[in-house]
């Protein structure tokens, strides 16, 4: 009766045209939608590109073939009832910060709205992510005026994540309101980001950012019943009744977790220089592991949140190739009933004893991780 959702994917492709150009052109709306189901495991999925050009183009061929239907509450279901959540992710400008925002709208007559507005604002409202001409006392409020849900992309990140470059909310005045969720990203769990108190009050997401088709359900949230619809999504989002968990990247792992050099790759703990005290450049990223801990003032009690488990797709973990993942698959069933659900002497009818204990000890929380940052994962001990 649980629903996996994973919140942030991307597509490469849509009507014969790209979407996100650094993603796989294989990934197209239809077969990211059954991989997600077949061999992930997923139960619902927000596809991020939604309001692009092609993929609107595709979502309503798609409705007129019944290949989608659309649900009453918001969102879109496949016959065999998984669940699409579309939404948009574009880059603009606040107080002098480049900054991605994502926004999840209920259906087509929104993402038609919102895609007419983006088209006298972007560059090529064909392409995802793209940087807005506007400002946020014009975007924010229409966002909420189509019955959207508006957060913060990947909040920590140094370069384009709100946190990774401004102080506070505060940055975002009276508009600060219309924030309804933050998006933790890949190097940052929710014991870290509770260390900024003025995010006590606001709703977290996960979502895996996948580029590729290995890396959808990279992270997703846990809940606890099936998901009826885009309304029911969010009212538990907002709530944070019936979220069971955050199913997300060891933060260590995450690419931007330490403050290192990206020349040399130097570690020189919490500095805030741009400087490299090894090689002399002008390398030196901060982690978000160190970004949080300056932004943490006072330290307040954090409310009580659903727990943040570990997790990892099975092509990081050290030994299991394209060949070992496609036979797990077929004999053991989807990745996520792989991690989680089959038992040990099912595992070990196909894995050796170290690829058994590497799946047994993700479950458990208790890989061994060496840090990743400045660009660069980090990697799983084998």
């Amino acid at each position: 009766m649980l629903s996996f959702c994973d919140l942030h994917v991307h597509l490469g492709k849509a009507a014969g045209k790209p979407v996100k150009v650094t993603a796989s052109s294989s990934l197209t709306l239809s077969r990211a939608l059954d991989y997600a189901e077949h061999f992930k495991g997923l139960q619902v999925m927000g596809i991020i590109d939604a309001a692009c050009s092609g993929v609107l183009q595709e979502l309503k061929l798609m409705l007129s073939q019944n290949n989608l239907s659309e649900k009453q509450g918001g969102g879109f279901s496949t016959p065999s009832g998984f669940l699409v959540i579309p939404g948009a992710e574009w880059e603009m400008e606040i107080k002098g910060a480049r900054v991605h925002l994502i926004a999840f709208f209920p259906g087509i007559e929104s993402l038609e709205a919102f895609n007419s507005y983006l088209r006298k604002k972007v560059s090529n409202p064909g392409l995802s992510t793209q940087f807005l001409r506007d400002r946020i006392h014009k975007v924010f409020p229409l966002v909420g005026q189509l019955g959207g849900f508006l957060g913060f992309a990947h909040a920590f990140t140094p370069f384009k994540g709100f946190f990774g470059q401004l102080d506070s909310l505060e940055e975002l005045g009276e508009f600060a309101s219309k924030i309804k969720f933050l998006e933790l990203g890949l190097s940052a769990d929710s014991n870290i980001a509770d260390g900024i108190a003025e995010l006590h009050s606001l709703p977290f997401i996960v979502g895996s950012d996948a580029h590729s088709f290995q890396n959808i359900g990279r992270e997703y949230l846990e809940i606890d019943t099936p998901v009826k619809d885009f309304g029911h999504f969010f009212r538990v989002v907002s709530s944070g009744e019936g979220i069971r968990g955050f199913r997300g990247f060891p933060p260590a792992l995450g690419k931007y977790y330490q403050t290192r050099c990206r020349h040399c790759g130097f570690n020189p703990g919490s500095k805030e220089e741009k400087v490299c005290p090894r090689c002399l450049q002008q390398g030196l990223i901060q982690g978000v592991s160190d970004r949080i801990a300056r932004l943490s003032k006072t330290r307040v009690q954090p409310p009580e949140r659903p727990p943040y488990f570990p997790h990892l797709p099975l092509h990081l973990l050290p030994g299991f190739g394209p060949k070992t993942i496609e036979k797990l698959y077929e004999k053991l069933g989807t990745e996520l009933d792989i991690i989680h659900r089959v038992p040990p002497e099912k595992l070990a009818r196909i894995l050796d004893s170290k690829g058994v204990e590497l799946i047994l000890s993700l479950r458990r929380g208790e890989l061994g991780i060496e840090s990743g940052g400045a660009g660069q994962y980090g990697k799983v001990k084998g």
